[in-house]
């Protein structure tokens, strides 16, 4: 027997090659579906212990897929909390005229920038009416406030005066 080798086995090695497995592992399962698919298991092993055969490479067969099915199901999720954050935001016009997917002969396109001019000229006029009624609004609030604060003044002084 002294001619027979036998492998020599380094431990580290192993361990450091079960790891990296592991961790590729870890961002491919999702742990909700791990812990379901473990309680569905011993549920097979408690209630029906006839089914091991058949339902454990069944289950083994489902990580996979049923991990795939809740990353998307989140990342779907995800995706609709971010567009409604999104459309709280205010909206901002842009200022570049949209560019047109298909080739449109340049009369066309004149047409299409004289009528988006016109749009944006009746949103320039809305938004200067809404600024003048807002000036014109402060101005009428302005001398009740003056005399507000004139009559203020007086009270203080007479205030003043009767403390004397």
């Amino acid at each position: 027997m002294s001619g027979l080798l036998l492998p020599v086995v380094h431990w580290p090695d192993i361990l450091a090659d079960v790891t990296q497995v592991l961790q590729s592992l870890k961002c491919c399962l999702n742990p909700k579906v791990l812990i379901g698919l473990a309680a569905a298991g011993v549920a097979v092993v408690l209630l029906a212990p006839n089914l091991i055969a058949g339902a454990f490479p069944l289950l083994l067969a489902l990580v996979c897929p049923l991990s795939m099915l809740a990353m998307m199901v989140g990342m779907a999720w995800m995706g609709t909390k971010d567009k409604g954050s999104q459309t709280s935001a205010p909206s901002v016009m842009t200022t570049q005229a949209p560019k047109p997917s298909m080739a449109v002969s340049a009369d066309a396109r004149l047409a299409l920038l004289r009528a988006e001019q016109r749009v944006l000229a009746e949103q320039n006029a809305a938004i200067a009416a809404e600024i003048a009624a807002l000036d014109a609004a402060d101005t009428q609030a302005q001398p009740s406030s003056r005399a507000m604060r004139q009559a203020e003044q007086v009270a203080a002084l007479a205030d003043s005066s009767s403390a004397r």
